[in-house]
């Protein structure tokens, strides 16, 4: 039997307004509030360009869309945005039926996103 994923979640600055919150395992109702926690403190420590690095996560429910919708509204008062990395067809077909994908900026790898992010 396959263990479930351990949830980790790091913030890596790297730019002064450039900031990336890298997810893995499952991000749900139990890890969500860390997930949060993470988001807010990159933006209210300068970060006015987010990037989510979903690449190594397997799951995200209702709770997981909730922290990034949030975190999208904390970063545009300051003329910002937040953006995802994303390869997996699920999740990126979840933000797709909830029309999120119109919100989010959705890139394959982590350098074209923060790519984006410096123009």
């Amino acid at each position: 039997m396959e263990d479930k994923p351990q949830f980790r979640v790091d913030y890596e600055a790297t730019t002064d307004n450039v900031g990336v919150v890298i997810l893995e395992g499952e991000i749900d109702i139990y890890s969500a509030p860390e997930f949060k926690e993470v988001l807010v403190n990159g933006i209210e420590g300068g970060a006015k360009r987010v990037i989510v690095d979903l690449s190594g996560v397997t799951f995200i429910d209702s709770t997981a869309l909730g922290v990034l919708v949030s975190g999208a509204k904390r970063v545009r008062p300051r003329n910002g945005n937040l953006d995802i990395v994303c390869t997996d067809e699920n999740i990126i077909r979840i933000f797709e039926i909830t029309g999120l994908d119109r919100i989010f900026g959705i890139f394959p790898s982590r350098a074209e996103a923060l790519q984006a992010a410096a123009q």
